[in-house]
């Protein structure tokens, strides 16, 4: 464990960023294309900001995730959704 901090055990279906080392809940595509659909639905006529695309729901450029374990989620720390359709092993 890094820090003199505790940390927390991770949620179900949480997965870790192996490119920047974020804990995030993994959500499959429909769920992600359903996220982005209801999102979008609730834009205003005139919205300056561009619609949201299923590249919301990506943690990094290049994302590799693994499933998270107990040290990857300090108390306190917030985390998001990322579309993940497998975790590798390491």
């Amino acid at each position: 464990m890094r820090g003199g901090y505790t940390f927390s055990e991770p949620p179900p279906g949480a997965v870790t960023c192996l490119t920047c080392g974020r804990l995030n809940l993994a959500i499959d595509r429909a769920e992600a294309e359903r996220r982005v659909a209801e999102a979008n639905a609730v834009r205003r006529p005139g919205d300056p900001r561009p619609p949201i695309t299923l590249a919301y729901f990506s943690c990094c450029m290049r994302p590799r995730y693994r499933p998270a374990r107990l040290g990857d989620l300090p108390d306190g720390a917030t985390y998001g959704s990322v579309l993940c359709e497998r975790a590798d092993e390491t």
